[in-house]
């Protein structure tokens, strides 16, 4: 078998976050902020040097990965090495000080969580009065002291904000110094223990929407601003295939094979090693050498098993959705 390299790495550094959102229990985790040192993970960094293959993301997440003291020397380190450097974040502790270190640290690419110009609504998903006035002085701070820094938007459609995503993407648009918005799909809450009808509960069915007709027009509305030159990064295609997941989110949305084992690495707090994440690990950073990890049998059967995979996972219609495949 020809095994590709990787062209991406996602490094979870840790769990905890101050938000509250509802679509996710993650924040319930008291984990210990550091289960792998800043050295262990520069370790793995470093070892990504020869094995990454173009773009070479490295993507630092959580939680909320700012909350994390030494997240702006692992920034660094990553980019020094050459690696494009991206991270998702709430927003909430993006002041100036903070906007000045995300400067000084190189990272190339942020993506800030913002369901709604509506502060009622964004406020309300992420569980945190406030959160939305901090968001907008976060894009003021980072438009200040980061003029190199490419600043993007992901929202999550749900049942609570489908009405208002038109206008949030006409809203970006306006406000010309995001690169976009890329909007999700709401999928099975994270750190919830749901089955598949989660969407019909009494605890988290609010966050599906339940007039799917509008929920398509919605849809065909996004798709409009995309033809016709709005900042969406979602591709057409994807947004037709929201629709059939949004009918029965139970139903497998494409016939594509999963080949995120192909090309994405995915790490954990506690450094184990994964190409799913719903899967279990192949290895830990902190024993295992990547390089002869990514080409292993463990690694291939892994693979094998994602290449024939039933499960209707989000990734492939959300994250990881890609338009040359077959739907």
């Amino acid at each position: 078998m020809n095994i590709k390299k990787p062209n991406s790495c996602s490094i979870v550094l840790l769990t905890n976050c101050m938000f509250r959102c509802r679509m996710c229990e993650m924040w319930k985790s008291k984990d210990d902020l550091y289960q792998t040192s800043t050295e262990e993970w520069k370790r793995f960094i470093d070892s990504l040097e020869n094995l990454l293959d173009g773009p070479k993301e490295l993507v630092f997440s959580g939680g909320e990965s700012l909350l994390r003291k030494d997240i702006f020397e692992l920034i660094r380190f990553g980019t020094d090495k050459g690696f494009k450097t991206l991270m998702p974040s709430n927003g909430y502790l993006i002041d100036e000080d903070m906007a000045k270190k995300i400067r000084d640290s190189g990272l190339k690419e942020i993506f800030i969580s913002l369901d709604s110009t509506n502060e009622k609504t964004h406020d309300f998903l992420r569980g945190v009065e406030g959160a939305h006035k901090r968001v907008m002085k976060a894009f003021e701070n980072l438009r200040n002291f980061c003029p190199e820094l490419r600043i993007g938007i992901i929202t999550v459609i749900s049942g609570v904000n489908y009405t208002e995503v038109i206008d949030l993407v006409k809203w970006v648009k306006d406000a010309k110094f995001l690169s976009g918005v890329y909007c999700q799909v709401i999928a099975k809450p994270f750190f919830v223990p749901l089955d598949n009808n989660w969407h019909r509960s009494n605890s988290y069915g609010f966050l599906w929407p339940k007039d799917i007709v509008k929920m398509r027009s919605v849809l065909d509305g996004l798709i409009e601003l995309r033809n016709t030159g709005y900042p969406l990064h979602n591709f057409p295609l994807q947004l037709e295939v929201y629709k059939t997941y949004f009918e029965d989110p139970t139903k497998r949305a494409r016939k594509a094979k999963c080949y995120l084992g192909d090309y994405v690495i995915n790490t954990d707090p506690s450094g184990n090693i994964s190409l799913c994440c719903f899967m279990d690990p192949i290895g830990n950073i902190k024993k295992d050498d990547i390089n002869t990890l990514w080409f292993s049998d463990k690694a291939s059967q892994a693979r094998d098993k994602m290449h024939n995979c039933s499960v209707n996972c989000n990734n492939m219609v959300n994250c990881f959705f890609k338009e040359d495949e077959e739907i």
